[in-house]
């Protein structure tokens, strides 16, 4: 039975891990020098360093309109296309707040299909349904609101922070994404994908200090036995948080010699992503259908956590400090992105759209994923979208 271990605990823990730095444990990274020359083995193209231009991927985005079919998206009465793009964010177990924002989004007769669907680390996790639609509501909702942490983690010894990677396993969350993402779900993702839409999810690249943005649906059209395998690495990465859960290594391979990568939480880099500026859609469409044909897109982003400051004391015990220092920076982080996302909507000519948890929601349970927490998160995100979800048209603070 996995021991219960609150965050202030795991905080404190890997403090104190910093402080000694003694493990030993034996890898294979890749030279500095070449971290730009790696390949996946039998892969090509399905991923992009965040926070640059990428012209493969911006190709793929030109290919992605082309695939679409001609009913595959609503027009305006003059012709223009209404893309809708979702942006899931980081937030542990505020994931359920996402899950739930769906749901009722669904309920409410409003949902639309999504050309793109961005994740990162709990977004990651919610992304796969929220991309195949509707029709795997009740999956994300059993997901979100049927688990507890004995279901995402296992406490090890308090020693472990002297001689491991992380204070905490992470194979029950690598349980619960194959048992959740089916292969069959991933042979529908990459039907999607050849159908014109498309599936990111980011990483960070620890040994590189960068955000990878990968393009999941590539991955799940191409073909290979290992594909499964590579798409639900690449999600529990993304939500691996580094020290908390162990980092996953990826093969990676150069001149035929096969080193590895550590990737860990995307939300080290990003608490959200668009398509982490690694193309333009606005000049895609352009290239596509011409300057006559711009489109009404949509951006609609659900931050799974809140904006708001929350006021409270903080204790002089390390793991209370430390605890607070990480939630505080997170947060800011999100507000960064926000404006992020914001500048790039304005840039494409794209409406820009985001709901977060409301400020008045207050945890009950010190304890990460509490399941009584999530039921209520998931409760709020249901009846805010039955209601009518009253979409922030300009970043946290901007107006």
């Amino acid at each position: 039975m996995a021991r219960r271990i609150s965050t202030l605990t795991l905080t404190a823990l890997i403090f104190v891990g910093l402080l000694t730095g003694c493990t030993s444990l034996i890898r294979n990274p890749v030279p500095t020098e070449k971290m730009h020359e790696v390949e996946r083995a039998g892969y090509s193209d399905v991923r992009a360093w965040g926070g640059e231009f990428n012209e493969v991927f911006q190709k793929d985005i030109i290919l992605s309109v082309k695939q679409e079919g001609k009913n595959d998206f609503p027009r305006t009465a003059d012709g223009k296309l209404k893309y809708s793009i979702l942006i899931l964010s980081g937030g542990g177990e505020n994931g359920a707040f996402g899950a739930g924002v769906l749901y009722g989004w669904t309920k409410s007769g409003k949902r639309p299909k999504f050309k793109l669907v961005t994740g990162i680390s709990t977004g990651a996790l919610i992304a796969p349904f929220a991309f195949l639609g509707p029709e795997y509501d009740e999956k994300l909702k059993q997901v979100y609101t049927e688990i507890s942490g004995k279901d995402i983690y296992e406490a090890k010894s308090i020693f472990a922070v002297f001689s491991d990677e992380s204070v905490a396993d992470s194979m029950p969350l690598k349980n619960l994404v194959k048992s959740s993402v089916t292969d069959e779900m991933i042979k529908e993702i990459g039907q999607a994908h050849q159908a014109g839409r498309r599936l990111y999810m980011g990483t960070t690249y620890l040994d590189a200090d960068r955000l990878v943005v990968w393009n999941m649906g590539k991955i799940a059209a191409s073909g290979r036995d290992d594909k499964a395998q590579l798409f639900r690495d690449i999600m529990v990465a993304s939500s691996s948080l580094p020290g908390v859960f162990p980092p996953v290594y990826l093969d990676a391979f150069i001149d035929g010699q096969r080193y590895d990568e550590m990737h860990v939480d995307g939300g080290l880099k990003a608490q959200m992503i668009f398509y982490g500026a690694t193309m333009n859609m606005a000049a895609a469409r352009k290239q596509v259908y011409g300057r006559n044909r711009p489109s009404k897109s949509k951006i609609y982003i659900i931050r799974n956590g809140k904006f708001s400051p929350e006021p409270k004391p903080v204790s002089r015990e390390v793991g209370d400090i430390l605890g607070r220092t990480i939630s505080s920076m997170t947060k800011s982080s999100g507000v960064g992105d926000l404006y992020r996302i914001y500048s790039f909507a304005k840039r494409d000519g794209i409406d820009f759209n985001y709901i977060a948890i409301p400020a008045s929601y207050e945890k009950k349970s010190e304890e990460p994923f509490d399941n009584e927490d999530m039921n209520m998160l998931f409760n709020i995100g249901y009846d805010m979208s039955i209601k009518g979800i009253n979409w922030q048209k300009a970043p946290w603070g901007f107006e």
